[in-house]
């Protein structure tokens, strides 16, 4: 089933300018954000791989590791769309193919490789043309993990950007992302991911 990315793309735009986010905000913290959110990345699969044993007495929780794996993989397209919103329009992927046929691990070792390619490249200021390379590898890797595990990227996508624009705050020049208001009235209006909604049914 084909991802299409425009729309993906237009919500970050929006929710970019709402908050006065800039292209270049974003890079100056991309790898070190990148690097926690694969932190994150690598905990869910643990939790996966244990919670998937047939000995395992709570499948609810097999279900929490899955959304885990796929807001982790979101997250970090979120931070390389962001990174990358400066690329000219035409070298950047709209639609993408998943095709879950490798490992997880094959996957996650070209998804790494990608991530670090992609970083020096946006702070060498490299090419467009060749940083855009990076930057479509990223989404196709994060869309056939996705894949992988049962869910479709482009609505997982969406429900990402639902939670992350009902969140009020500031950019932080010192983590440099955007940080969350934490308030009990800020917590009020939080709309939380329902990636359920993303499962690939098996029909």
């Amino acid at each position: 089933m084909k991802i299409d990315l425009n729309e993906i793309y237009a919500k970050l735009k929006a929710w970019r300018h709402e908050r006065g986010i800039t292209a270049q905000s974003q890079k100056e913290g991309y790898l070190v954000n990148v690097m926690e959110e694969l932190g994150e990345l690598a905990t869910a699969l643990r939790e996966y791989e244990r919670f998937s044993k047939p000995s395992y007495p709570y499948p609810k929780n097999k279900k929490y590791a899955e959304h885990g794996i796929i807001d982790a993989l979101c997250d970090i397209s979120v931070f390389t769309i962001n990174a990358g919103a400066d690329i000219p329009c035409d070298f950047k992927v709209t639609q993408i193919q998943p095709n879950a046929n490798y490992s997880i691990n094959a996957e996650l070792n070209f998804l790494i490789e990608r991530v670090t390619h992609f970083n020096k490249a946006i702070i060498f200021g490299d090419y467009p043309k060749d940083t855009a390379i990076y930057f479509n590898s990223i989404l196709d890797k994060c869309a056939d993990i996705c894949e992988l595990y049962g869910f479709n990227f482009q609505i997982a996508m969406d429900e990402t950007i639902k939670e992350i624009s009902s969140r009020t705050g500031s950019y932080d020049e010192v983590s440099k992302k955007w940080v969350k208001d934490e308030s009990d009235e800020a917590r009020a209006r939080w709309y939380q991911a329902n990636y359920e909604l993303a499962r690939i049914s098996d029909e």
